[in-house]
């Protein structure tokens, strides 16, 4: 999707389905032209898998500073279905806020989401992601990383709801500090309505570690580029459920995404 003009405001309606058994990746990428400034785009999606379907969803955001951003996604899972979500966001945006849901709702589902956010000038970032586990065996992951620098704001949510007996999910959460005018405000919320599940979480927030700083220059790295390869290697996360083909490409999109950090 890509917006060329000034001032308009973009919709799309995505309706995704996946037949029994069937296999689907999906690899999207938002951007705007060089002379937008200022827009508005609202994504609507709609997902079905039906029973041992499988989905891999990969979204590549490259906006403009002024852009407000409102995706809503809603994934239906049956039974023996897997929905795996990877959203990749580096570029400065004006507002983002996307929160997917997952409704595990048939018999051994499975719903990931990894999500790589980077927060620049003043961009406000609200990104989560959340899964309802509705039936036996249902299983969810909720992983994020998260860099700010400049007056960014991040907000890292994720909500993961065990309902019933026999579900399992985790959900982990980690950001980097670059300066001190930016912040990330993490949000892990499990909720469980049932006995005999297992959920976790686990949360961390800091700045780069002056040690990991120093091991680097004195092998003579300058102080910039080891920062900055510091946080490539915590911005690095595997693309699961691609083939190796779709997963190089892929790869490259979040290489070049990174320049900018």
């Amino acid at each position: 999707m890509f917006i060329s003009d000034q001032d308009i405001m973009q919709t799309v309606h995505n309706v995704i389905i996946a037949e029994e058994n069937s296999e689907l990746h999906l690899i999207t990428g938002c951007a705007t032209g060089h002379d937008v400034s200022s827009a508005l785009h609202l994504g609507i999606s709609e997902i079905y898998l039906k029973p041992g379907s499988k989905i891999t969803f990969t979204m590549v955001h490259n906006w403009a500073e002024q852009v407000e951003v409102r995706p809503r996604t809603g994934i239906k899972l049956a039974e023996n279905s897997t929905y795996l979500n990877n959203y990749i966001l580096t570029s400065p945006v004006h507002t983002i806020q996307s929160y997917p849901t997952a409704y595990c709702d048939g018999a051994n589902s499975r719903a990931i989401f990894q999500s790589i956010q980077g927060g620049q000038k003043k961009s406000i970032i609200d990104v989560g992601s959340r899964a309802l586990l509705n039936a036996p065996g249902a299983r969810s992951e909720i992983i994020s990383r998260a860099v700010s620098q400049d007056e960014s704001q991040i907000y890292a949510r994720g909500h993961l709801a065990g309902n019933v007996p026999d579900v399992k999910g985790h959900l982990e959460c980690h950001g980097l500090v670059l300066s001190d005018d930016s912040f990330i405000y993490a949000v892990p919320e499990l909720e469980a309505s049932s006995a005999n599940l297992e959920m976790s979480h686990e949360a961390a927030v800091g700045k780069i570690d002056e040690d990991e700083i120093n091991y680097l220059t004195a092998r003579g790295i300058s102080e910039e580029d080891a920062a900055s390869m510091i946080v490539r290697g915590f911005l690095s996360m595997d693309i699961t459920g691609l083939p190796d083909d779709l997963a190089k490409e892929t790869q490259s999109m979040i290489d070049m995404s990174l320049d900018g950090m």
